[in-house]
């Protein structure tokens, strides 16, 4: 194996970390609500935070918000939220 390989060649996913969170959408401030009800019914620990800083950008003409799960139930928060608002979940470009 060369430094070619090392870089460019094809390394494995991580596993999920038990002891990280990820961001799971990025939605209007009152779907957000509704999203994480749904999500705290079903048993999935998920925390919002609003997103003051979206609409200087341009990316949004709406207050927004961003739902956060630990990284173990990410998949199923996003089965969640695209079964609740019909769509997949948008994430921020950062």
């Amino acid at each position: 194996m060369g430094i070619f390989h090392w870089i460019f060649g094809k390394h494995p996913p991580k596993p999920p970390d038990p002891e990280r969170s990820c961001e799971v959408a990025w939605l209007p401030l009152w779907q957000s609500q509704m999203v994480l009800h749904e999500l705290l019914e079903r048993d999935i620990p998920a925390v919002v935070s609003e997103d003051f800083s979206s609409h200087y950008r341009g990316g949004s003409i709406q207050p927004m918000a961003r739902i956060f799960v630990m990284e173990p139930r990410r998949r199923e928060a996003e089965e969640v939220i695209e079964e609740i608002t019909g769509y997949p979940p948008a994430h921020q470009d950062r």
